[in-house]
């Protein structure tokens, strides 16, 4: 059994919000021991030297979609995503999602949350548990559900009716799905509460929680109202949905990356001159972080999520979206976005039993960042180390050369 001791570092209570000095012993792919300096047992084991870093538990990104490439402007229906998904080879996607798992390492990315496209997220994970590719665990919604013709139709699985939304859930289960992915809206609700209520229905039964693209104030409410896990992207919602969210501990995983970025990185990419105009007095009149800040004021908790593979959103970024948690005042400070990053993460998807904090007997997914993210939060951008199940895959602030794997 490999052993391995992070010494001299701050290990970050995620819970309590304290840093305190600390050893992190690695035993295989566990957390066999955090003692104080020089008390971890086995203290002859090969060292890595955290001295100024911060060990906190693995970053998670709950909203991903690992076979989009994130490059370009998404010029409309005929735009980039949409030309990926209906032309790009499997072979191609499968380079795709490779690449973007790797990608998310060096950003201290150890889990992530697909939320379909295609088979690509399939194929990743196969690829993942054959040892042919190295990358943080991967969470699958197979192909996301939709209405016929709806949003992201050219990507995902069509189903309509109360039985053909049960089917398209048991059809994602049977391929491998983690978790399941409606799209309940677009510019309108796209599914009645009685569909909503019969895949959330079917996930449940099958033991496998159930999220939704819910965007629009009509939409949340119908999925609230279905018995839904959670909500993506997390707009507006009226005070009694917000109450319900609460009561029923649903996580919103928010996505502010998608308009912010392409916002400012659009222009350069393509996006017509009028567009760019527009989105940014949009920015100004109704600020992307109003409906976030209200549900955070009220206790709805948040779980961090980029919607990383759109236009403009890269894989190996995750500090714009936290600069826009705070500006945005969806998050109230630091500690909130490591929480988003790390233990809500795990209570998102169920594994906070192994995941989401630094604890004896849980899994070794370990990020080092060099400084304070408490007293500064730009310290989660300065990844040092990078551990998934043990495995040291990020090394110095590099990843390992692929054939050293």
């Amino acid at each position: 059994m490999t052993t391995q001791l992070l010494a001299g570092g701050w290990v970050l209570d995620v819970r309590a919000g304290t840093r305190r000095r600390a050893d992190v012993l690695v035993e295989g792919s566990r957390i066999a021991h955090v003692a104080a300096p020089g008390a971890a047992r086995a203290s002859d084991a090969p060292r890595v030297d955290a001295a100024g870093l911060t060990i906190l538990p693995g970053f998670s990104n709950n909203h991903v979609h690992v076979g989009w490439s994130g490059m370009g402007w998404d010029g409309g229906p005929t735009g980039i995503l949409r030309d990926e998904a209906l032309n790009d080879s499997d072979g191609i996607n499968g380079i795709k999602a490779a690449a973007n798992l790797r990608k998310s390492l060096r950003a201290g990315l150890t889990a992530l949350r697909d939320l379909g496209m295609r088979m690509s997220a399939f194929d990743a994970k196969e690829a993942l548990r054959r040892g042919l590719i190295k990358g943080p665990r991967l969470f699958i919604a197979g192909r996301a559900i939709m209405c016929t013709g709806g949003h992201t139709w050219w990507c995902g699985r069509e189903a309509d009716g109360v039985d053909g939304m049960r089917a398209a859930v048991r059809e994602q289960v049977k391929l491998g799905a983690d978790h399941i992915k409606i799209i309940a809206n677009e510019r309108t609700p796209q599914y009645s509460v009685e569909e909503l209520r019969a895949a959330a229905d079917e996930a449940h039964r099958l033991g496998r929680r159930i999220t939704a693209h819910a965007s629009i104030r009509e939409a949340i409410r119908n999925v609230v109202a279905a018995g839904f896990d959670s909500i993506e992207h997390g707009g507006p919602a009226d005070d009694d949905v917000i109450e319900q969210i609460v009561e029923r501990k649903m996580i919103v995983v928010p996505t502010l990356s998608p308009r912010v970025l392409q916002t400012e990185r659009g222009p350069s990419r393509g996006m017509p001159a009028g567009v760019a105009a527009a989105r940014r007095k949009q920015t100004l009149e109704n600020p992307p972080g109003a409906p976030l800040r209200r549900m955070r004021e009220a206790g709805v908790k948040f779980a961090f999520g980029t919607d990383a593979g759109s236009p403009c959103v890269p894989h190996d970024e995750i500090m714009g979206e936290i600069a826009a948690l705070l500006e945005y005042e969806a998050v109230a400070e630091p500690l909130d976005v490591v929480r988003m990053l790390t233990i809500n993460s795990a209570e998102l998807r169920g594994d906070d039993d192994r995941l989401g904090t630094v604890e004896e007997g849980k899994l070794a997914d370990l990020v080092a960042v060099d400084g304070d993210p408490l007293a500064d939060i730009r310290a989660l951008g300065n990844v040092r180390h990078v551990f998934v199940d043990g495995e040291h895959l990020v090394r110095d602030g590099e990843l390992h050369d692929w054939y050293d794997w």
